[in-house]
Parts: C-alpha cells; structure tokens; sequence
C-alpha cells in the first residue's frame, strides 16, 4: 500500500466512524426532543399572564433547540456519507493519486472509444457534444498534472518558518515555529492553505503558484 492508499484508507475509516457517530447522537437528539414535547399535553396553548407562561415558552424554546440540533446531527452525518461514497467510488480520480495521469489516460482512451461508437449512430449530436466537453476536461487534467510532475521538492527555512514541497503526498507544507498571528492565519487561509493536524503543518495542494504564495508568506514575516 503506497502513501495515497494508506491516506485514503485512514480517511475512509475516520469518514465512516464520524457517520456513525453523527447518525446516532442525531437520533439521541431527535428522541430527546419527542420526550420533552410528550411532557406537555396535546394542543395545549400557552396560557397568557399565567403563572405557567414563562416556563411553558422555555420548555418549547428546549425542544425547539434539541430539534434544530437533531437536523444540524443528522447534516453532518449525511455529510460524511457522502465523503465515503466518494472514496468508495471506483470511477472517481484523485489528484493526489500518483497513478492519476495513467488512470486519466485510460479514462481517455475509453471515453475515445465510445466517441467512435456514438459517431456511428444517427441522431446523437447531444451526447456527443456532452462527451466532447468531458474529454476537455480530462485532456486538461493530464495535462496540469504533467506539469505538476517537473515541480522539484523543497525544504528551506526562512524566518524560521519551513516550506516543504511534498510530491509523495503532493502538498506544499508550511511549518512554523508556533501558532501564526491572526493576520497570518487569515492569509493562509485566503490563499487555500489549511491547517493538517496529521502533520502540524498549514498545506495546500502543489502547484507553483502555491510555493509563490507561501514563499511570499515567508518573507513577508521579516520583522
């Protein structure tokens, strides 16, 4: 199992346990909340200037607020289904695959092969011209990770702040002393970089405008 694999496989089963996590604190929730709407009678109204208002309307006020947690649960839950479909999904290519450009290839040549069929069909000009469009984007991936491939690694330290340029796990790497200023986490985050408690490092996908930036953010630390 190369980097990639083991990444993909760690996220997988992280993705899945936080689904299931979710799922049933979100259904924990949902009970919680059925249970204090059973404590007050059916179509019972608040009764106004009655000494039960005010804790009539801060019991509806729990409910109301263990619902809306319930629904915000169960968002995330559905959230992190869909990460692990992804992952899952035989067809999708990821960048950070270091087979991407040969699997793109492959998908190419299919998708060359089943031009040719649907040319040899009449009245197809629609799924044609859907499959054209796709190819493009296919042709222009390849070739932005062709490119990506000539980018050379890097490990330099300026104002003691470490730029690495990782190809085996395709991330530009910013490693600082300790925790940035607000200032600084704000420009990170403006130009795409995240913070990866996996390696204590603010990252972002290579490309040489990515090692630009972050060269800059180096350098724009001299005090």
């Amino acid at each position: 199992m190369n980097f990639y694999e083991d990444k993909q496989a760690r996220k997988l089963e992280r993705y899945k346990e936080l689904a299931y996590k979710r799922s049933k604190e979100a259904k924990a929730e949902y009970e919680h909340g059925n249970k204090l709407a059973d404590m007050i009678p059916m179509g019972q109204p608040i009764l106004i200037g009655h000494h039960s208002e005010g804790m009539h309307r801060r019991h509806l006020e729990k409910i109301s607020r263990s619902m809306d947690k319930a629904i915000e649960l169960k968002d995330k839950a559905e959230y992190y289904e869909a990460k692990v479909k992804h992952i899952e999904n035989p067809h999708a290519i990821s960048s950070d695959d270091p087979e991407a450009v040969t699997k793109l290839k492959a998908k190419l040549e299919e998708m060359l092969k089943e031009r040719e069929s649907i040319k040899a069909r009449t009245h197809e000009g629609w799924e044609l011209s859907n499959l054209s469009g796709n190819m493009l984007r296919v042709k222009e991936r390849i070739k932005q990770l062709e490119a990506l491939q000539t980018i050379q690694e890097l490990d330099e330290t300026v104002n003691d702040i470490t730029l690495t340029v990782d190809k085996t796990e395709n991330r530009v790497k910013l490693f600082f002393p300790g925790k940035p200023s607000q200032e600084v986490i704000t420009e990170l985050k403006r130009n795409g970089f995240h913070w990866s408690p996996f390696n204590k490092a603010w990252q972002r996908m290579i490309s040489n405008w990515a090692i630009t930036k972050a060269q800059e953010i180096q350098k724009g630390l001299k005090s």
